[in-house]
Parts: C-alpha cells; sequence; structure tokens
C-alpha cells in the first residue's frame, strides 16, 4: 500500500465589502443624473442630425438649379455676342473703307465717286483753267474711274452689313431667345432665392441647437466627473478589499499547483500583517468589524463568531 496523501489546510483571513448606505445613495443618483444627460444629449443629436439632412436636401436642390442658372448666363451672353458682332464688324468695315479712300484718293461711295467726276468735268468744260490743271483734272478723272467698280464693291459690303445691324430675322430670333431664356432664368432665380432663404433659416437652427448640444456635452461631463470622484471614494474604502481578493487568488494559484512551501509562506505573512494591523489599530479593528457584522448576522453568529443562542 501507497502511502496516504498528506493534506494541508490554510486559513486566510477574508476581508468583506462595506457599502456605506450614504455614498452608496450619492453614487445612484450620481448615475440616474449621468444617465439622463446622456440622454438629454442623445435628443439633441438627432435633433442636429434631423436638421443637416434637411440642409444636404436643400443644398442638392439648390446645386441643379445654380448649374441651369450658370447656363442660362451663358446662353445670353452667347447670343448678345452673337447681336454685336455684326455692329462689330460694320465699324470696323467703315473704318478700314475710310481709310482706304483717304490713302487712295477716291471715294467711299458711288454718288460721292460721281458727283467728284461731274465736278471735275464741269471745270475742264468751263475752259478757265490752264492746260496743266486741265490735263491734272483728266488724270484724276481717269484714277477715280479705275476705281468705280471697288466703291460699288465696298458700297454693296456695307449695304449688307448695315442691313444685318438694322435688323433681319436672325436679329429678332436672337432677341426672342433672349428673352425667353431671362423669364426661364428668373423663375430658376426666385426657386434658388426660395432655397437660400431656406437654407439660412436652417443655418441658424443648427446653430442654436449646436449651442444647445455644447451646454448639453458640458452638464453631461459634469454629471460624469461626479460619478468617477463618488466611484474613486468608494474604491478608496474598498481598497483593502481589493488587495485581499489579489492575496486569495495567489493562495489558490499556489494551491491548484501544489505549490506547499509557498502556501505557507504567503499564508504565514498574510497573518503576521492581520495581526499586526489589527493589534496595532482600533481604526482597522473597526473597519473590519463593520465589514464582517453584515456576514454574521446572516449566519447567526455573535460578534465575535460564536453561535448566537437563540432567544426563547
Amino acid at each position: 500500500m501507497g502511502r496516504p496523501k498528506s493534506t494541508y489546510a490554510f486559513y486566510f483571513v477574508k476581508i468583506r465589502s462595506f457599502e456605506d448606505p450614504q455614498l452608496r445613495e450619492k453614487f445612484m443618483d450620481a448615475q440616474n443624473k449621468f444617465e439622463k444627460e446622456i440622454q438629454a444629449r442623445s435628443k439633441i443629436i438627432e435633433a442636429v442630425r434631423a436638421k443637416k439632412m434637411e440642409r444636404s436636401t436643400i443644398i442638392s436642390e439648390l446645386k441643379p438649379l445654380t448649374a441651369q442658372n450658370k447656363r442660362y448666363n451663358e446662353v445670353v451672353a452667347e447670343k448678345l455676342k452673337e447681336m454685336e458682332l455684326p455692329q462689330n464688324r460694320l465699324g470696323m468695315f467703315l473704318k478700314n473703307d475710310d481709310m482706304q479712300a483717304q490713302r487712295a484718293g477716291f471715294c467711299s461711295s458711288v454718288e460721292e465717286l460721281e458727283q467728284t467726276i461731274k465736278m471735275s468735268n464741269d471745270r475742264i468744260a468751263h475752259k478757265s483753267i490752264s492746260l496743266r490743271e486741265e490735263k491734272c483734272l483728266a488724270n484724276e478723272i481717269k484714277n477715280l474711274e479705275k476705281n468705280i467698280s471697288k466703291v460699288i464693291y465696298n458700297s454693296t459690303i456695307r449695304a449688307k452689313l448695315q442691313d444685318t445691324v438694322d435688323g433681319n430675322e436672325i436679329r429678332q430670333d436672337q432677341v426672342r431667345i433672349i428673352d425667353g431664356t431671362r423669364k426661364e432664368q428668373q423663375a430658376v432665380r426666385s426657386k434658388i432665392k426660395g432655397l437660400e432663404d431656406e437654407l439660412r433659416v436652417v443655418d441658424t437652427e443648427i446653430a442654436s441647437i449646436q449651442e444647445d448640444l455644447d451646454a448639453a456635452t458640458a452638464r453631461k461631463d459634469k454629471a460624469y466627473e461626479s460619478l468617477v470622484e463618488l466611484r474613486t471614494v468608494h474604491d478608496a474604502k474598498n481598497a483593502s478589499l481589493i488587495e485581499n481578493c489579489c492575496v486569495l487568488d495567489k493562495a489558490r494559484d499556489y494551491a491548484s499547483r501544489r505549490l506547499v512551501a509557498e502556501l505557507g509562506a504567503l499564508h504565514e505573512a498574510e497573518v503576521d500583517k492581520f495581526m499586526a494591523q489589527w493589534c496595532n489599530s482600533k481604526a482597522f479593528r473597526e473597519d473590519y468589524e463593520k465589514r464582517t457584522i453584515s456576514s454574521l448576522i446572516v449566519r447567526q453568529l455573535d460578534r465575535d463568531g460564536r453561535m448566537r443562542i437563540p432567544d426563547y
């Protein structure tokens, strides 16, 4: 038969939790307040989100209208440019025609040319001029007659350009297009103005709600700080419990791995530590008694741990 396994028993002091009723009440009030502030802030966030969605909808409606208004501006500008082009061409032609006429010494119109030739012929027919002057006039008449075809051509071009400027069906069509475009553009601009007014109202409402959100966030943060402070106080009051839990966890670990020597050393150190605190600190004794009293009552034990004698 093998030797029986040895059984070791180590008893550790257990520190129980202690709940201060007043502190617990304050903590519950602070927690409730914090949750209410979170709920209130969530409602404001939902309101901000809804207004931002409304703003996005307005902007999505504005974008195509703004693009359409821009196209209207381009159409009107293009048609005005087309209307100004013949006028500019006529002005440039007249300017060039006059300059050419001055340089070449001929007239700018057929009527003027014919009148000039007639006047020169009348002077020759008058016979009161010298032979030299008569030859000069004859040469001028000859030069003028050479340029008559060019004068007729320029007069024809000038007349055509003048007709384009003075008004024709094409020009009238352009005017009608511009008028129709501007009427349609006015309707679009009216819609744009209405949406921009709505957008300004929504932006004002968002700014106001954002202020409410900032205030709600500040209240929530303050409530959380109060909750943390109370939690810190609670943890400080139960610091010995947390330390005792760590010791018991270590003891269970040693026991599970059958480290008897380590477990015995830990047990001895903890017992010596507890007895030193018990003997030297009244506050420690009072705190320990407060923590164990509720457990003793539940197990029907007296304050010294002995079985309570029932009252008959």
